[in-house]
């Protein structure tokens, strides 16, 4: 009955994504970096460069707000309605003590300024960022970086802020004459658009005016002139090319999208890119106004012409898809889930063990089903397997090591596998923060690598390689304590001297069968086999050491407790294959290189040793007592 109940809660869980939803202004297709994604997608990585997170908390948003904090679409659309209003937002942020009072700004605690405020004092130092720019980057201060990175940051707002302006309605037209000729009602507001789309009956009345003389300028005459100066005005945004919305006319995949702006410049607007910006008019329009139920409305005439006239580009359910996936955030869910699975357990050591395992191994199962399902969607949107980044293949590597414990709590059903799932799925987790926080984190690999084949058997396997080697030497950490713990339990630590040798087994299989496979696309992507390739020669040093420790086991070279260290130095080897060889720069892998990591991989290999010498020689001693006793 639980079985089902968990198989019922899944389905249902599955079903809130597969189920049809409303097209919303976060849904709107915009193509950067090679791929089509929706615009909530792209705004938030845009405020993440910016601000540092993927939303607006409450301290960035003035007094007289009363908010819990403002979503990045809505963010957007208010700074590319409403500039001024947007100022009022303090997202900037500057940690750079130096930086900040280079530009003359107050000190904030939170590290927070508003536009106004950092281009005001940009102004005073554009000479010296003119200078800096030219420099070689190792010859770059700290200062220099933190101030090309806050002047980088504006110059991104300011393209975000006017990509939009050409389809506002800044534009009044209060003379009657003028507004005949227009065809339009006094008092009407147009936008830069409108007006190049009556550039006919617009042409004639800049003709005539030219032809007057300054002293004789009628009323009419006078406004025009007005509304010719807020023409020019407006047209001065044309360098906010940033949001290419506009699908090719063609339908052809090969052809670039277009922004709002490129398309005014270049005047060959097709008649579905004019459907579409005309739609799309109204509805900041209707925005402008807070009309909700007419914004709804013209949303779903856009979303109408592009099912029907841009439909082979792209797929709409899989764009509302990957919104409801941001906002989801399921990779929380699971961390949290984890984090309480540990806390739980921990306490079940003290008081009801039995019923507190019992919720402890359902959350850590929760956590797994939340982050099993944020795989699966990363899948279904991108259409290929999820392991073909560092940070795809960290979430990946986790989910196979909460597997595995869990299979192993299963079977058990003593608090090992619970203990050892919630800590390698926390913690991979929030490494895996620290990657995500680069940006589009379903970015596309470079057209070589692109391959669903290769991704699906060589890249998949070799990750599932980690993810087990990584179980192997969490187990042999395991082992080494129970052994400091409770020597005299010889069947006990039998037993997990034996799940350490199967998950080693496990291990070299898929890290075996990986490399070899690794070798094969190499071989048929770049014609040639490895060459000199840091990545593909350490995971062949992970399988060369596994071979080593299973033949030492084997003969009887090593004990259990040897075996146990054995596999816990596995981990650095692992760690420096997966993650150290980026930091060497060269070598195919040009898609992987990291930096900044090397601290943590040092960090990390000196946890190991300590914690593995540490412990297998208090093992060994407390072995070597009661034997002699």
């Amino acid at each position: 009955m639980k079985v089902y109940s968990l198989i019922l809660s899944f389905i249902l869980l599955l079903g809130g994504i597969l189920l049809p939803r409303d097209f919303d202004s976060r849904d709107i297709p915009i193509h950067e970096n090679g791929r089509i994604k929706p615009l909530d997608t792209f705004v938030r990585n845009q405020l993440l460069t910016i601000y540092g997170k993927r939303s607006i908390k409450p301290k960035a948003l003035p007094d007289d707000l009363n908010s819990k904090g403002l979503s990045a679409t809505d963010w957007f659309f208010d700074i590319a309605l409403n500039l001024e209003e947007g100022d009022k937002y303090k997202v900037f942020n500057i940690s750079n003590p130096e930086v900040v009072a280079s530009l003359g700004l107050y000190w904030d605690p939170g590290h927070l300024y508003n536009r106004k405020e950092v281009l005001t004092g940009l102004k005073t130092q554009l000479d010296y960022i003119s200078t800096v720019q030219g420099k070689p980057e190792n010859e770059l201060t700290q200062f220099d970086i933190h101030l090309l990175k806050v002047y980088s940051n504006v110059i991104q707002y300011q393209a975000l802020s006017y990509s939009l302006s050409c389809l506002l309605p800044l534009i009044q037209i209060n003379d009657k004459n003028i507004a005949k000729s227009l065809s339009v009602n006094p008092g009407d507001k147009l936008s830069y658009y409108q007006l190049l789309r009556k550039a006919n009956l617009l042409s004639p009345l800049m003709e005539r005016l030219l032809k007057q003389n300054k002293d004789e300028l009628s009323e009419s005459d006078h406004e025009l002139q007005h509304i010719m100066g807020i023409l020019n005005e407006i047209d001065q945004d044309k360098f906010a090319r940033i949001l290419k919305i506009i699908p090719p006319e063609s339908g052809n995949q090969n052809e670039e999208w277009q922004s709002p702006w490129e398309l005014m410049e270049s005047r060959m607007i097709g008649p579905n890119q004019k459907k579409l910006l005309i739609t799309l008019e109204s509805f900041l329009r209707y925005r402008i106004d807070n009309n909700t139920k007419k914004s709804t409305s013209v949303l779903a005439e856009y979303e109408n012409i592009l099912s029907h006239s841009f439909s082979g580009l792209f797929d709409l359910t899989n764009i509302k898809r990957e919104t409801w996936t941001n906002k989801a955030n399921l990779f929380y869910k699971s961390i949290a889930l984890y984090i309480l699975a540990f806390l739980l357990l921990i306490i079940s050591w003290m008081t009801k063990p039995k019923l507190l395992r019992r919720i402890s191994f359902a959350c850590l199962l929760g956590g797994l089903a939340f982050h099993f399902y944020g795989i699966l969607l990363r899948i279904i949107i991108m259409q290929r397997p999820p392991v073909s980044t560092l940070y795809e293949s960290i979430i990946f590597v986790s989910l196979i090591g909460v597997i595995c414990a869990s299979l192993l709590e299963y079977n058990r059903k003593d608090g090992i596998g619970i203990f050892m799932g919630a800590i390698v799925g926390a913690a991979l987790h929030f490494v895996g923060l620290g990657y995500a926080n680069d940006g589009d984190t379903l970015g596309m690999l470079v057209a070589v690598l692109n391959s669903n084949f290769w991704l699906a058997t060589h890249v998949t396997t070799i990750t599932i390689g980690y993810g087990t080697s990584l179980f192997a030497g969490v187990l042999g950490h395991v082992y080494l304590l129970q052994t400091i713990r409770n020597p005299l339990d010889k069947k006990y630590l039998k037993t997990v001297n034996s799940n350490v040798f199967g998950a080693t087994l496990f291990a070299l299989f898929f890290t075996l069968f990986g490399t070899i496979l690794g070798g094969i696309w190499a071989d048929q992507s770049w014609g040639r086999f490895w060459g000199w390739d840091p990545k593909e020669n350490g995971a062949l040093l992970i399988v060369m050491w596994q071979i080593m420790m299973l033949h030492l086991r084997i003969t009887g070279l090593v004990k259990p407790l040897g075996f146990a260290l054995g596999m816990i130095l596995n981990n650095i080897v692992v760690i420096l294959a997966w993650f150290g060889v980026n930091l060497l720069g060269v070598g195919l892998h040009s898609y992987g290189f990291a930096t900044g990591i090397a601290v943590n991989i040092a960090l990390f290999i000196a946890f190991e040793l300590f914690t593995g010498l540490g412990t297998y020689y208090w093992a060994k001693n407390r072995q070597k007592q009661l034997t002699a006793n």
